[in-house]
Order: structure tokens, then C-alpha cells, then sequence
């Protein structure tokens, strides 16, 4: 029973065609907004299926790589709904009522599979972030490592999660991992202190793209590695990334492109799957809608796959012209995984 319904909101997120909130989705379905809500699976059990689909999907992968980033959810126009806060957005370079959702990912280079998320919250809420930002992400990669334990997993994120705890952590627990850095950070290289951006061995010379180095950065032991960019107009750049672990200039440059997944499925759940657009003023089916989003993604990358459709989002409108298509709902093997497990979050 509890699989049906789980589908069933999934379903309607899927072939919905108009908002999904509550309300519009009634409309869809024909039936009513308190229907639709009963439908909405609780987070951990999105979750659960979230995890038995990627296990499913990269049975045959040996490397994967867990990409961590956040995103807003963008809640401008209600400043009466739990959890919400005030965060700044990079990109619009101001202030929004929103919620700041963190979410893991893994990926074999080609397709990313959703894991897990949560909330996070402003500097005017601490004591609402029960567990940490830190530990919250720790939980998950040792979850991670455990669950797929017969694969090797690198994890990585850009430049708002190198911090020094997590570094050493990362050192600590032998995780191989990959992080954007900013170039006004200050190492030790040869025995001498030196901002990353004036560390000219470290510069990509001639026709070389990248270079790695060693350093110490509060006496870890790092590797960071400097990327030459050329954008469309002709204009050179570098950035920097830092890892825990050796490999070639061109290695570290190739992982980190895999970040990239992650920003293209956020862009399809909140254009296509309607992650920001649910009205409930409660916090925790604010989170179970968001999980059922990335549900839904899960199962679109299924059959973006199966089909050999380019993009998630040919799949997606294939799946809503023809929707015998899509239900079959996927159903992943039978895991011998157990529940504790599987429940990352």
C-alpha cells in the first residue's frame, strides 16, 4: 500500500503538466488537494527508493563519484512557512526567503542519481541545524562508502565544503575527495607561506592545461591542482581545486568536471518537477515533497536510459505524450541491503 502511494505522488509530478502544488495537481488528478497530500510519501521512504534505484542502475560501475551541492527553494513571497529563513543567492547577488536544500548525488560521469537531502539554515537559526552542515555530510559518505562497498567512491563539491574539519576528516578516514578552492588561500609550499594565486610553479605553463602540487594547508598533507580556462572571447583564467588524494593534472581536472551533473538536475526538478513549488507552511512536508521530486527524477533518468533519449527532459516529454511509457514505474531488483542502511538521512 505504501508503495502505491509512493508512486502515485510520483506519478502525478511526472505527467502534471501544470504547478505542482497541492491544489493544481488535484485538478490533474481529479481528485482532492487533501487527497494529493495524503499521497505525499514521507521523506525517508523516497529516500529507501532512491537508493535501491541507484544500487539497481550502476551494479556494473566500479568508480562513482558522490557529488554534494545545495540550492535554493526559493519561498519569496511567504514569510509564513516553517523553516524558511533569509539566505543570500549568489547568483542574483541579494537576499531571499528561501529554503537552502542540501543534496547528494552519485554519478558514474554520465548519469546522476539523486541519494538524499535536507535543509539547511541561515546564521539566524544555529540552533536549528541539529545535526550540522559538517555532519550531516560525514553521516552520508560513510553511509554511502558502506552501501556501495564494493565500489570506489570520490567524493566531490565545490568550493563552500573544503573546510579544514572537513579536510581532515576526509584525510582521517582515507576518503578520497575533491573540492574547489579559493585562490586567497594560504599554504605552505616549500617551506615557505604563499597565497595559492602566487604560487607560480604551480601556474599552468605553455601549452599545458593543469598542474598538481603538494602542499600543506594547516598541516594536511594536499594536492592542488591549478586549471587554465579560455572562455568564449578569448579571455584566460585559472582556478584552483584541492584533493586528498594523488593523480595526474588531468585526473583531478576530469573528476571535478563531473560537478557539473548535479547543477543540470537541479535546473530540470525546479523547470520540470516543480521542487520549489509547493505551498504547505509546514517544514517537514516542505522536505517530503522535495525528496519526492527527487524521486521522480530518479525514475526519469531510468527512463532517459532504457529509452537512449539524450537529455532528461526528452524523456520527461516523452513520458508525458505517451504515458504507457512511463509505468511501468521502475522497480529495481531485489538488495540484500539491509533498511539501516539504506536510511541515509
Amino acid at each position: 500500500m505504501l508503495k502505491s502511494t509512493m508512486l502515485s505522488y510520483v506519478k502525478i509530478l511526472i505527467l502534471s503538466i501544470s504547478l505542482k502544488n497541492f491544489t493544481a495537481m488535484s485538478r490533474f488528478s481529479k481528485v482532492s488537494a487533501d487527497t494529493i497530500e495524503r499521497r505525499l510519501p514521507e521523506a525517508s521512504s523516497s529516500f529507501q527508493e532512491m537508493i535501491k534505484i541507484a544500487l539497481d542502475f550502476f551494479k556494473k560501475s566500479r568508480e562513482l563519484f558522490l557529488i554534494i551541492d545545495d540550492t535554493f527553494m526559493h519561498k519569496k513571497y511567504s514569510k509564513l512557512i516553517e523553516g524558511t529563513d533569509d539566505h543570500f543567492d549568489s547568483k542574483i547577488y541579494r537576499m531571499v526567503r528561501s529554503f537552502k536544500l542540501m543534496t547528494f548525488g552519485i554519478t558514474d560521469g554520465k548519469h546522476i542519481l539523486p541519494l538524499s537531502c535536507d535543509f539547511l539554515f541561515g546564521k539566524f537559526l544555529p540552533e536549528s541545524q541539529v545535526p550540522s552542515k559538517l555532519e550531516i555530510i560525514q553521516k552520508t559518505i560513510i553511509h554511502v562508502r558502506k552501501i556501495f562497498h564494493d565500489k570506489k567512491i570520490i567524493v566531490v563539491a565545490d568550493g563552500a565544503f573544503p573546510s579544514v574539519e572537513m579536510l581532515a576528516w576526509c584525510l582521517k578516514n582515507n576518503i578520497s575527495a575533491e573540492f574547489r578552492i579559493h585562490n586567497n588561500r594560504k599554504v605552505t609550499f616549500q617551506k615557505t607561506h604563499q597565497l595559492v594565486k602566487n604560487i607560480e610553479t604551480l601556474k599552468p605553463r605553455g601549452r599545458q592545461k593543469s598542474r598538481t602540487i603538494k602542499v600543506l594547508w594547516h598541516n594536511l598533507e594536499l594536492y592542488l591542482t591549478a586549471q587554465k580556462r579560455i572562455d568564449k572571447k578569448g579571455k584566460e583564467s585559472i582556478v584552483y581545486q584541492v584533493s586528498t588524494y594523488f593523480a595526474k593534472p588531468s585526473r583531478h581536472v576530469k573528476i571535478y568536471k563531473k560537478r557539473w551533473s548535479i547543477e543540470k538536475m537541479f535546473r530540470t526538478v525546479k523547470q520540470h518537477l516543480g521542487l520549489q513549488e509547493c505551498q504547505s507552511r509546514k517544514m517537514e512536508t516542505q522536505l517530503n515533497h522535495a525528496a519526492a521530486v527527487l524521486l521522480a527524477y530518479s525514475h526519469i533518468i531510468v527512463q532517459q536510459k532504457k529509452k537512449k533519449f539524450k537529455t532528461p527532459e526528452e524523456a520527461l516529454r516523452a513520458t508525458k505524450l505517451k504515458k504507457d511509457i512511463f509505468f511501468e514505474l521502475y522497480k529495481p531488483s531485489k538488495t540484500s541491503i539491509g533498511s539501516d542502511l539504506l536510511a541515509i538521512c
